[in-house]
């Protein structure tokens, strides 16, 4: 699974167990390919456009006949080389040789002049469209939110479910009543961040790479679960009467009505909370170890859950909360760990080559907009390395 985290859309295009996916789904890949994206969400865009590329070369019959008709002449050319008559001169061998080289790089042109003239509108489209935050209805379809946009949210059928104003999705709070809980998916990409007020009025601000799950409507009398999958801000509006729950993979947060920050990254593992006002209880989900009454922390406290046990500290609340006004707060973290956030951050993909300074803690802090090339010059200084771009990768080396 790791050597897809490096694969572009053309990569994955090109590779056959991708392919088999796409043209023959079944139980198996498709459980490997779901497993990926929810481990890699910053694949996603790269997956869908491979997608659709390998949909329409299915529709280009005259593609599909050239790698048959190339590959005939390269079989030709084998099936007459020096292995079927031990008295081929060496010289016409190489000539074999170098027709064949001709042949495979006329076909690796061929793909090329293909993907240029017949795709080209294509790939411009996919290369200038930014990472989309997306919202799943009830129904499985997903729509794109657009941020720099307002307008009114509707399910398939046209029933209004609330506002988008720009980076903030505001459900209504009066909706008709349900028996059963219906849910909408909200999806934040790499390098954005964006806000939701749920239909109960609690407010909660998603970082990037992170999914959030939660009822349209919440039942009366019964409590109120959300779902999530990375990192979000919480503001709960108080209700005694239906608790109010995170659910995470390993950890869960139960509050009645308060302010806290829950990160839960699967492709991470790290799982820990972090209350800023208020009081929560967290304990175990039903597959970890830990499985108990709920374990309260008081403001400025963070719970973390870390080989199958919870445990218990006072930290800096702005380290966990800078990122909700859009800064970079580092403080005595880990380097691996800040370059995960670089990652989320700005969207990019941030290939470590030099891992001895992983374990090495640095403490720094960046406003809003500070630009990456000046994190990482700062962050060089504190600690020595170097680093190159290439296209949308950071590639980090030792120090000369």
């Amino acid at each position: 699974m790791m050597k897809y985290t490096t694969y572009n859309k053309m990569d994955f295009a090109a590779d056959e167990y991708f392919i088999q996916w796409v043209y023959h789904p079944n139980a198996e890949n498709c459980r490997f390919w779901e497993t990926f994206l929810a481990n890699f969400p910053h694949k996603r865009e790269d997956v869908k456009a491979a997608r659709r590329i390998v949909m329409q070369l299915s529709e280009k019959s005259s593609f599909g006949r050239l790698p048959e008709e190339i590959w005939g002449k390269v079989q030709n050319e084998i099936q007459s080389g020096p292995g079927r008559s031990g008295n081929t001169p060496l010289k016409k061998w190489h000539e074999r040789k170098r027709v064949l080289t001709t042949i495979v790089a006329v076909c690796i042109l061929g793909m090329s002049l293909f993907f240029i003239n017949n795709m080209g509108l294509l790939d411009k489209e996919t290369a200038s469209q930014p990472p989309q935050i997306t919202l799943q209805l009830q129904d499985g379809t997903e729509q794109v939110i657009d941020e720099t946009t307002s307008k009114v949210i509707t399910t398939g059928n046209g029933q209004a479910l609330g506002n988008q104003d720009k980076d903030l999705l505001v459900y209504s709070k009066t909706q008709q009543n349900a028996t059963e809980p219906v849910y909408n998916t909200l999806t934040v990409p790499y390098g954005k961040k964006f806000g939701l007020v749920l239909a109960d009025g609690s407010h909660i601000t998603l970082n990037a790479g992170s999914k959030l799950r939660y009822p349209v409507q919440f039942l009366p009398g019964k409590p109120r679960d959300v779902y999530l999958d990375g990192e979000a801000f919480f503001e709960v509006e108080k209700d005694k009467e239906r608790p109010f729950t995170v659910v995470t993979e390993k950890m869960n947060t139960r509050v009645y009505g308060t302010r806290f920050n829950v990160t839960s990254y699967k492709n991470e593992q790290n799982t820990y909370t972090v209350l800023v006002e208020g009081s929560v209880g967290v304990y175990g989900t039903e597959d970890s170890i830990v499985q108990n009454e709920p374990l309260k922390i008081v403001p400025g406290q963070k719970a973390t859950f870390e080989n199958g046990r919870i445990d218990v500290e006072k930290v800096n609340i702005r380290k966990y909360t800078a990122w909700t006004a859009g800064e970079l707060y580092f403080l005595n973290d880990r380097f691996d760990l800040i370059l995960k956030k670089l990652e989320r951050h700005y969207n990019i993909t941030i290939d470590n080559s030099y891992p001895k300074i992983n374990t090495e803690h640095l403490t720094s802090s960046f406003t809003q907009g500070a630009p990456l090339e000046l994190v990482l010059n700062i962050l060089k200084k504190l600690q020595p390395f170097n680093y190159r771009m290439d296209g949308n990768t950071v590639i980090i080396t030792p120090p000369n």
